[in-house]
């Protein structure tokens, strides 16, 4: 009987199941055409497609993507359309179409393979393929792709997420080694020192820490990580949020970001920190490469000034939130024969390479023979990014992934305590407050 109360308690509830995306509004139509088919069965001519991902932050990615599914539709007699979404409305869109149907192929974020687990289309042969092909899959989507051994989708990497800084001005507050972000190797106690100095010339560091799915838990979680802090131990048997260790690492935050960070930080999404950087506003940012690719088209004087680092080393060390996007296919698809198809497809050397290198390393390999393409080697300055999966982990660590972890993801947990504390200047209160969360979602 204790068994059967301990599993009911364990599992999520249908109302926190859709309150993790609110229910959006219809899909946006572009147009396909009708052709001959690239050898897929002739029972998808005829049909239609819909495909939903998260709008691009490097613009030829999505322009080439839109292309590649028109191409498809065209040669194959399926009529494609796409919608490209911010990133914040993603989750509540695919939350809508579980429940009302009209989308066949979305993309999905860390954790929502778990979150949407009866209501994906187990394509695991596909995916084993594509890893196949590609030298085994990375360490990182082996941890965070496959949901009790089963791909409920293909993973296609992970966009990538670092320390985006101004040459001159870290030059200038005495980082060493700051004209080549591949030697600059710092703790968290010395990158905001340098924020200290560099807010004091006018140049403060930036952090996005509002309701966005990239910037603010790519930054919150692996500074909780570095300062011994996560949100369950390993046998998922306790909250190990409100940790001594990470109680301290928070009050050094707290001091930081008045010290060191542009303090409207705390309403940044995703896009914020990018126009701050570019317009000279902030010093130093955690983001992926998009500031730099954007740079080098509109501003290269600001590009030749630009460089990346690794993220800085804490108590526990380094970490970086790392897990998977994945294209998965709705079970509520009125056209799964043609999702399956597009995607086997998609998937292959030709379509996803091209897709890949022009992004110029934006997304991570999700497969082991990317780390070696080419791509890496064009750019200096991009080179740390190609690093950055060997200190991937998952969210819920140091418990597995799993439908909690993503549950408390969705809720903002981790980025709210942060955001809390710099406003109320109270680490151990707004610690305290987020592990009396996780207890609810993980029910320890």
């Amino acid at each position: 009987m204790k068994d059967k109360k301990r599993e009911r308690r364990g599992k999520i509830s249908r109302r926190e199941f859709l309150k993790a995306g609110v229910v959006g509004l219809g899909m946006a139509a572009m147009g396909g055409l009708t052709e001959k088919a690239f050898g897929a069965p002739a029972v998808i001519k005829g049909t239609k497609l819909t495909i939903l991902q998260g709008t691009y932050f490097i613009a030829p990615g999505q322009d080439l993507y839109k292309k590649q599914a028109l191409e498809w539709g065209q040669a194959n007699g399926v009529q494609v359309s796409a919608d490209f979404l911010n990133w914040p409305d993603l989750q509540p869109k695919i939350a809508a179409a579980i429940q009302g149907g009209g989308v066949d192929i979305v993309e999905l974020w860390p954790g929502w393979n778990y979150l949407y687990e009866k209501s994906l289309v187990d394509v695991t042969d596909m995916a084993q393929e594509f890893g196949k092909r590609g030298g085994g899959f990375e360490p990182y989507v082996l941890n965070s792709a496959p949901v009790k051994g089963r791909f409920l989708g293909i993973p296609h990497g992970y966009n990538n997420n670092s320390i985006n800084y101004r040459i001159s001005w870290l030059k200038e507050a005495g980082c060493p080694n700051a004209e080549d972000g591949n030697k600059v190797e710092l703790t968290w106690d010395q990158y905001h020192a340098i924020a200290k100095k560099c807010k004091a010339a006018g140049h403060p560091f930036g952090q996005a820490l509002g309701h966005s799915t990239g910037d603010p838990p790519g930054f919150c979680y692996p500074y909780m990580w570095a300062h011994g802090g996560m949100e369950v131990s390993k046998d998922g048997k306790s909250i190990q949020f409100n940790k001594p260790e990470f109680v301290d690492g928070m009050r050094k935050f707290i001091q930081a970001w008045k010290d060191g960070y542009d303090e409207t930080g705390t309403s940044w999404d995703d896009s914020n920190n990018n126009r701050a950087f570019l317009s000279g506003q902030i010093a130093s940012t955690v983001n992926a490469s998009s500031i730099y690719f954007a740079a080098k088209k509109d501003k290269p004087e600001l590009a030749k000034d630009i460089h990346h680092m690794l993220f800085p080393k804490g108590p526990a060390g380094r970490f970086y939130w790392l897990e998977s996007r994945t294209f998965a296919i709705l079970k509520n698809s009125k056209n799964i024969a043609g999702a399956k198809e597009f995607l086997k497809w998609w998937f292959q050397d030709k379509q996803y390479g091209d897709w890949w290198r022009i992004q110029e390393g934006y997304m991570l390999q999700p497969v082991k023979k990317y780390y070696n393409d080419p791509t890496w080697f064009k750019d200096p300055k991009m080179s740390p990014f190609r690093e950055e999966p060997k200190y991937g982990i998952n969210q819920g660590y140091a418990g597995p992934p799993n439908q909690r972890a993503a549950l408390a993801w969705s809720k903002y947990i981790v980025v709210d305590t942060f955001a809390k504390a710099v406003q109320s200047g109270d680490a151990k209160a707004s610690i305290e407050w987020g592990a009396e969360q996780l207890k609810r979602i993980y029910r320890v």
